[in-house]
């Protein structure tokens, strides 16, 4: 185990209980390097915590790989303190030395010395401002000027996302890294059957008759529109379905909440919140689509994980989705609600045949997107031996 390449991952935003966006690319660098015992042999990681928290979950995970500037005893309540004390003096700061470094995105800290990495998901609060609030649209800046700047190493997510990188901070082509993320491996894991139907019964579903959308309720996801497609299919003399939306709320989910309790949509839209992992995998398998019509996306998750477990797929024909999903699913124009109700009807009105076919053509193409492939295409890099993870 000598001359391991030694590496520094700032886990400090994992501190938020909710896994979602970000935060899942770094949950899975976690859950790969707990698993996969073939990437200790080259490589040192230290997952350095800056939170003001200890995160029992990352101990759980990768034991004395975690290093917390909090202490196990160290209260939850005195998090802000230790943050402040944490930004003003170099003393309590993780000592990386000359590690390379992938840095939080939106909390940069990169010591001299360390030789700097990033992965940047998307370019969202440059590109559509109206739906950030200033802070983010910093951060975004801040993350580009340091990519730029700092950077050795510099990973996006998508082809998409490289070519908007390059397009607005002028950083050449060659420098940027295309490592596509993974999603969690319980998604290729058979689901048990009873936990599966008491989930549907939990949430007042059926088998087959439903739509899923999954992820925040802000306006890029076009709630509003996928809703106005589906009264539309319900208009048209369709019966028995339902819509499902799982996930957050945000600053910007008002009108659309009130679209939901509105009396046109509350018989028939059920807005379930935030659901764990195991409920969201069910409800994923079993629902007749997955509807994911955003207006932009840096990658798309839920996409590959629907695909993973044999769920249609109803996506936008526009930025990392179509790099995703063309030929695997039904590409929409988001802004047209007419074109999504026919895509809805259509993706209904498959034969079980169809189903299984193009079911057992997403499966395989799921299967490279593994957390193993995630941080192995990060690793690789660093390593020297400049491959990403061109499979589409």
């Amino acid at each position: 185990m000598l001359n391991r390449i030694q590496l520094a991952f700032d886990v400090s935003g994992l501190a938020w209980r909710y896994r979602t966006g970000v935060q899942n690319l770094y949950w899975a660098f976690l859950a790969a390097w707990s698993n996969q015992e073939k990437f200790h042999e080259n490589f040192d990681i230290s997952f350095y915590d800056r939170s003001g928290i200890y995160n029992s979950q990352i101990v759980d995970m990768v034991g004395a790989a975690y290093n917390p500037c909090a202490r196990a005893w160290w209260p939850d309540k005195l998090r802000r303190p230790l943050q402040l004390l944490l930004r003003k003096s170099d003393f309590l700061a993780p000592k990386l030395g000359n590690r390379i470094n992938h840095v939080w995105n939106w909390d940069i800290f990169n010591p001299e010395g360390c030789r700097g990495s990033i992965t940047i998901p998307d370019l969202l609060p440059l590109e559509y401002p109206q739906w950030f609030d200033k802070k983010f649209i910093y951060l975004t800046e801040r993350s580009l000027r340091f990519a730029a700047d700092e950077a050795e190493f510099i990973f996006v997510i998508s082809e998409d996302v490289k070519q908007r990188v390059e397009k607005i901070s002028g950083i050449p082509a060659e420098r940027i890294r295309v490592v596509y993320p993974g999603i969690d491996q319980d998604y290729f894991i058979p689901i048990n059957k009873d936990f599966a139907n008491s989930v549907l019964r939990k949430h007042g579903l059926e088998s087959g008759c439903y739509l899923l959308s999954s992820g925040f309720l802000d306006p890029r996801k076009n709630l509003a529109r996928q809703l106005a497609a589906f009264n539309l299919v319900l208009s048209r003399g369709e019966k028995g379905i339902k819509y499902a939306l799982t996930g957050l709320r945000t600053s910007l989910s008002e009108d659309l909440i009130r679209l939901i309790d509105s009396p046109v949509m509350r018989e028939n839209v059920i807005f379930l919140g935030y659901v764990p992992k195991d409920e969201l995998i069910a409800l994923t398998s079993h629902s007749s689509a997955m509807m994911y019509c955003s207006l932009a996306e840096g990658f798309g998750l839920p996409i590959i994980e629907a695909m993973a477990l044999g769920t249609p797929v109803i996506t936008s024909a526009c930025t990392s989705m179509q790099e995703l999903a063309a030929s695997k699913a039904a590409m929409v124009d988001p802004f047209d609600i007419e074109e999504m109700a026919d895509a809805i009807q259509d993706v209904m009105g498959w034969s079980d045949g169809k189903k299984a076919v193009q079911g057992d053509i997403n499966k395989t193409f799921a299967s490279q997107f593994t957390i193993q492939n995630w941080l192995g295409g990060h690793l690789d890099i660093f390593s020297g031996k400049d491959e990403s993870n061109r499979w589409l």
